[in-house]
């Protein structure tokens, strides 16, 4: 099944509204939002990724997002929109040590990187910033939004990229643009709009790396715990969501 067939095969899912004329281009924003229509149990997300190659590994995955969910969400006349998490309590200790668990984790991914790899010189920085840090703060409730603010602005000259750059530019030549699962991006996208969940969710679409298959694990249990990441030159800070 080639990209054009398998985008109609996901989009029939969604009933004859959402079927593309004969002549239409099935495009990845066609389904923005696409794993939101199993909401909240994942009943039938299974038939997703029956006609993938190693379907299971990609709905392995996806089923703890599904978990997360709080039924008594979708009860109302209002439901989430997005898959978010917070629902479970985590001790400052649990926090600290995901974020330490993903400093190591992310230096055993970029150490993979060899001399004469197009991602080599973006893998080096990365790796340079990772040794650089010294701490990783738990911020109180609310702090974490300033410094995303400040990020958006560039008013710090303490903030660094280099690591979320990286990682893009390594998974990104690890992938088969012209692959099946392609046109599912935007759908893992709009699981959470956050590109590393969806990195998390995609691994096994990124050839060469499943070695380091949970190396963004611990990122996705901070977002599972409904906490965000912000990276600066020497320290890594944790704060709940908004």
């Amino acid at each position: 099944m080639d990209q054009q067939e398998y985008g109609r095969y996901l989009l029939a899912m969604g009933g004859e509204e959402f079927e593309p004329e004969v002549d239409d281009e099935v495009e990845a924003d066609h389904l923005y939002g696409f794993f939101q229509w199993f909401m909240p149990s994942g009943a039938g997300v299974e038939h997703v990724f029956e006609p993938i190659p190693d379907g299971r590994h990609f709905l392995a995955r996806i089923r703890p997002i599904y978990e997360m969910l709080n039924p008594e969400d979708f009860t109302g006349e209002y439901v989430p929109g997005y898959f978010n998490g917070g629902h479970e309590d985590a001790s400052e200790a649990t926090l600290r040590g995901l974020g330490e668990e993903l400093i190591q984790r992310l230096k055993g991914l970029f150490s993979m990187v060899l001399e004469d790899d197009e991602a080599a010189d973006a893998a080096k920085e990365a790796l340079h910033d990772l040794a650089s840090l010294t701490e990783v703060v738990v911020l109180p409730p609310g702090e974490i939004g300033k410094l995303e603010q400040r990020a958006l602005h560039g008013t710090d000259e303490e903030d660094s990229q280099a690591v979320y750059e990286a990682l893009g530019d390594l998974l990104s030549s690890r992938s088969n643009y012209d692959e099946a699962i392609e046109i599912l991006s935007e759908a893992y996208y709009s699981i959470a709009c956050d590109y590393w969940v969806a990195y998390y969710l995609q691994w096994p679409r990124y050839h060469g790396l499943q070695e380091a298959e949970d190396c963004l694990y611990p990122y996705f249990d901070l977002y599972r715990y409904g906490y965000n990441l912000h990276w600066t030159q020497n320290k890594l800070f944790i704060g709940r969501r908004s």
